[in-house]
């Protein structure tokens, strides 16, 4: 399904069921490709506050090769 436009408000989606490609990206086997497969699929599950997400994510990442 492909929506165009703001999301109508009546569909409530359930964070926790949006949030299972992320587990199924992490499995991938090229780590690469799951961690960037993980991510997008929680910024997606993650609403609107997504920048907080990815700020948590770089903060965790900070430091290491």
């Amino acid at each position: 399904m492909v929506t165009i436009g703001a999301p109508d408000a009546a569909l409530r989606m359930s964070q926790p069921h949006m949030a299972v490609p992320a587990l199924l990206g992490a499995a991938e086997a090229d780590p690469l490709q799951a961690a960037l497969d993980a991510v997008y699929a929680a910024v997606a599950a993650h609403g609107e506050d997504y920048r907080a997400l990815l700020q948590e994510i770089w903060s965790a990442c900070q430091g290491r090769p």
